[in-house]
């Protein structure tokens, strides 16, 4: 969940991962978008296009508004942060290079500005040029 006046906060809040197997199942289901698993990650990416490409494709797929936003990551609440690449083995990992996962929360202070990237499904007839 995400609104600029409260920052973003993970589904679960409650999962504590001491052991490096929950961590690896929390993490990769969260990677794969299982729906069963509350995730207590929020995903995060070094890079902007990487970003936006991402927004772009959710906006597609889920036919939803969507926004990147950037954060400053001196004030990240406390808590750790996961390179995505490490939680997957192989050849999958090109796909979350860059990626990371921060555990529960992005507090408002950290966020710096919002950009729109894609509109959902309603709102596709309005691309220019756009056929389909």
């Amino acid at each position: 969940r995400y609104a600029f006046s409260t920052g973003f906060s993970a589904k679960n809040h409650t999962t504590i991962l001491n052991y490096l197997s929950a961590l690896s199942r929390f993490g990769l289901a969260h990677l794969t978008r299982q729906t069963n698993i509350s995730s207590p990650f929020i995903s995060v990416y070094d890079d902007k296009k990487h970003a936006e490409a991402v927004a772009r494709y959710f906006a597609e797929v889920y036919e939803e508004d969507t926004v990147v936003v950037t954060v400053d990551t001196r004030y990240f609440a406390r808590g750790p942060v996961f390179r995505a690449v490490d939680l997957v083995e192989g050849s999958k990992g090109w796909l979350h290079w860059g990626e990371y996962l921060v555990m529960y929360r992005i507090p408002p202070q950290a966020i710096r500005d919002e950009t729109v990237v894609g509109r959902g499904h309603a709102q596709k007839w309005k691309g220019v040029g756009v056929i389909g």
